[in-house]
């Protein structure tokens, strides 16, 4: 058996390499041969999945992982808690590919099956609950994103002080930004960070993201000296944990731009961006939310800097991959509307100009309306 996993690691190498899509049987003289009856393998198959998303093989992963579904279902164990798992995986491989709408459908399923085998108040209903909550919010669903990371929030709070509090914390932050509810989402960032640093130590890599998400909205107030201070910290965290192409890294380079851009220094912010554009395209997708929303931000600058051209057809590229995924009345599109309308207006591009505002417009009713 110990002989036969150690295979299944070494082959499912390979597999990341794009050679194979599927674990064969070994030829009986090599010493070694795969059981796809072994309870154990589906387990480590998912497991490889996780890997390989964690190294941005997001192919691999996805191979690796439908293959790992796949043995559950032929073994009936797919109402498993190590199911639960694997649908996990699963979710993150496709969110990773632009897919929110089917990343949700599997946190669904796996949040589901971790109920009914745990009980509504463990840590992995909680872990389902933080992700399906940034599921929902990729696609514009604030208010159950909100539902979601409350009810984390609140299970995990019952025990000790952890990490998985801290990431629901940051992630309640970030949807709680997003509805402009900017003090309560300071205070959600900032208890995260602390109990991060006091958890994990002070330059685990969990602890990136909230510095990240607390420098967006230091820089949202213009304290640009303490949201300086919380991006270079990111940036140096993230630096020494993950390679030069990982999202995170991105992560920490779109929000250097973002301050760059609210400093002024367009061509700094333009760098920085450029940068986190090519990285998220490559290491997700270039349909995925993040990748969009960094392009949105990189067309901003390309205006400010009276690159009107280049302006214009990123913003075009940027709206045409989030509202693929927020959807065609997001609020938060009419803002981007209505400078890429600025941007075609001083093209004298009148007609295009007036259906962006029509738009943008139509948006800000429904809100208000609602």
């Amino acid at each position: 058996m110990a002989a036969q996993k150690i295979w299944i690691l070494i082959f499912s190498a390979v597999t990341l390499a794009g050679q194979v899509s599927e674990i064969p049987q070994l030829d009986r003289s090599s010493g070694f041969q795969t059981d796809d009856n072994d309870p154990d393998l589906p387990k480590l198959v998912c497991r490889m999945a996780l890997f390989a998303q964690y190294g941005s093989d997001i192919p691999g992963a996805d191979k690796l992982v439908r293959h790992g579904l796949s043995l559950f279902a032929r073994n009936n164990a797919l109402e498993t808690a190590d199911a639960a798992a694997c649908l996990t995986t699963f979710a993150g491989v496709l969110e990773s590919k632009g897919q929110p709408k089917q990343a949700q459908e599997q946190l669904e399923r796996a949040l589901a099956i971790r109920e009914r085998l745990l009980g509504p108040n463990h840590s992995l209903v909680a872990d389902s609950l933080i992700r399906l909550g940034m599921a929902h919010f990729y696609q514009g669903e604030s208010a159950q994103a909100e539902k979601m990371e409350v009810r984390a929030v609140e299970i995990l709070r019952l025990q000790a002080p952890s990490q998985d509090l801290a990431a629901a914390l940051n992630d309640l932050g970030t949807v709680l930004s997003a509805q402009g509810r900017a003090k309560e989402a300071e205070d959600r960032t900032r208890e995260a960070i602390s109990i991060w640093e006091r958890v994990a130590g002070s330059d685990d890599p969990s602890l990136s993201g909230g510095l990240t998400n607390l420098a967006l909205l230091l820089e949202a107030r213009k304290q640009y000296d303490e949201a300086t201070r919380a991006v270079n910290r990111a940036r140096r965290i993230d630096e020494r944990a993950f390679p030069p192409n990982h999202p995170r890294i991105a992560a920490d380079l779109n929000a250097a731009g973002v301050l760059a851009t609210a400093r002024k220094n367009y061509p700094e912010a333009e760098e920085l961006l450029v940068r986190a554009q090519s990285i998220l395209e490559n290491s997700l997708s270039p349909q995925h939310p993040e990748t969009g929303q960094v392009m949105l931000y990189l067309a901003e600058v390309y205006r400010l800097e009276k690159k009107l051209e280049l302006a214009r057809d990123t913003f075009k590229r940027g709206l045409a991959v989030v509202t693929s995924t927020w959807g065609p009345n997001d609020k938060r599109l009419a803002p981007w509307m209505e400078k890429l309308a600025e941007v075609l207006r001083t093209q004298q591009d009148f007609a295009g100009a007036e259906d962006l505002e029509i738009r943008a417009t139509r948006i800000r009713v429904i809100h208000t309306i609602r």
